[in-house]
């Protein structure tokens, strides 16, 4: 496996970032979840258990073949493709998850995608990296609250939540 997957998937990253303390209070079960770059799937277990249907999207297949073994249920899709041109119906998905993705993406053509295959109503939730973290993705890529609030111009704040001392957490409702 490859240096950064390892990184990514290593248990002592639960220390500081742990899914499995937020995600079950941010979905309600029933919902079609997209994990948005979804990487080697250190988040997709959790969104397995709390969703009705789970797509994990990434552009490596590497990723994506890591992805597949930390998973259980049948109902969980995995697609080989870019944030901004998926396959995914419009209007198909509740929920679009971006775990410390998003700045990594082509930001324009992603939300393009994202208004594209969510619901009305719909909503995101983004943890992401704090500008003043002492480790993470470089400080120049990283984005603000304040960045994702002007980028998902069509959305509120719903909510924040705090997934760690390194990151922070929003969730966003699309506007409707």
């Amino acid at each position: 496996m490859d240096h950064h997957f390892r990184r990514l998937l290593d248990p002592e990253r639960k220390k500081f970032e742990d899914p499995e303390k937020f995600i079950p209070s941010l979905l309600h079960g029933n919902e079609v979840v997209v994990d948005m770059g979804c990487g080697p799937g250190y988040y997709c277990p959790v969104l397995e258990e709390y969703s009705l249907k789970l797509y994990c999207i990434d552009l490596s297949k590497e990723a994506l073949d890591i992805a597949k073994t930390r998973v259980k249920k049948s109902s969980t899709v995995f697609l080989n493709e870019p944030s901004e041109h998926t396959s995914l119906p419009p209007s198909s998905v509740d929920v679009v998850v971006f775990s410390s993705s998003f700045h990594d993406m082509d930001r324009e053509g992603t939300y393009k995608e994202v208004m594209r295959i969510l619901k009305p109503c719909g909503r995101v939730i983004i943890v992401d990296w704090r500008k003043d973290a002492p480790f993470g993705p470089p400080v120049h890529i990283r984005m603000s609250r304040e960045d994702y609030l002007t980028t998902f111009k069509d959305f509120q704040v719903e909510s924040e939540f705090s997934p760690g001392p390194y990151h922070f957490g929003l969730v966003l409702q699309r506007k409707c």
